[in-house]
């Protein structure tokens, strides 16, 4: 292939590369491939990525993302699942030799060890994708399970998703990704995307979101009581937070309210009340007293 490489990005060069490996989208896997170069800059430009700097993409699809992190320099890792079309990245940019397709899970990463065997244990890595949509939530607790190690991420996603990633306590998006996408990562929807600028096209809107690091409030062994107290009074969100934890934890209503009582917590607030911060220290209270008492 030639030095002047050209990436699909309208409908009908996605169709014709598609035929040319014969290829088709696979809709199990979320496949909807952006094909307007405008948006793929703009997103490109909201990571503000410069040369030199480390990036990790996930499902490069047909390089729409790809292309322009290639021409600033960036070292781009571009995680893809799907045999075809990772076969198709090693051929589109062959020419470019900071970019390495990899072929592999999302969701199976283990995502610090992958940043250091290719890039360094320390280094800073920014997170970009379209992601596809059948993933989109999963990855998104995965990511958060693992302490989000990003500097910064730019990603597309379901509109519907990012609402919920942002919501606020009160608001009918507000649950269980809210608050621990909340505890984690700082997030900002960016702008909207049309159905039209893909292909295929989605049944749904998109949205471009900006997610950042904060620093936890808890120790990482408290973590995982603070995960299963989210988690699980969110699946009785219609019934009080002390009902809620009732159903969650083997407990008795007098331990249920004194731990309610420590956290300031009225226990006839519903879960979608409480704030992340709310939840953060219910669930280091639970895991003081399990420890006391085990």
């Amino acid at each position: 292939m030639s030095q002047d490489i050209t990436v699909p990005i309208s409908s009908r060069e996605v169709v014709s590369i598609f035929k040319k490996y014969g290829l088709r989208p696979q809709k199990g896997r979320g496949q909807n491939f952006l094909v307007d170069r405008a948006t793929a800059i703009k997103i490109v430009e909201a990571a503000g990525v410069e040369p030199g700097d480390r990036v990790i993409e996930i499902g490069p699809g047909l390089g729409a993302l790809t292309l322009p992190l290639a021409r600033r320099g960036a070292r781009v890792l571009a995680l893809e699942i799907d045999t075809g079309l990772f076969n198709l990245m090693q051929d589109l940019f062959r020419p470019y030799p900071l970019v390495q397709p990899l072929h592999g899970d999302a969701l199976e990463v283990t995502w610090a060890d992958l940043i250091q065997s290719h890039f360094g244990q320390k280094a800073r890595v920014k997170l970009l994708s379209n992601l596809p949509y059948s993933i989109s939530s999963p990855l998104l607790y995965r990511l958060m399970e693992q302490r989000f190690p990003f500097s910064k991420a730019v990603i597309m996603l379901q509109a519907e998703v990012a609402r919920r990633l942002v919501s606020p306590p009160g608001s009918k998006e507000y649950g269980s990704l809210s608050v621990l996408s909340q505890y984690y990562i700082s997030g900002t929807i960016l702008f909207l995307v049309p159905r039209h600028l893909f292909w295929p096209r989605p049944e749904v809107e998109s949205a471009v979101v900006s997610l950042k690091p904060r620093s936890p409030l808890l120790e990482p062994s408290q973590e995982p009581i603070f995960w299963q107290v989210v988690k699980g009074v969110f699946r009785f969100r219609r019934k009080t937070i002390l009902n809620g934890l009732l159903r969650t934890f083997p407990w008795g209503k007098e331990r249920a309210l004194k731990i309610l009582q420590a956290a300031d917590i009225d226990p006839r607030r519903r879960p979608e009340t409480l704030s992340g911060g709310e939840f953060a220290n219910l669930g280091r209270l639970i895991y003081n007293e399990s420890s006391r008492l085990f």
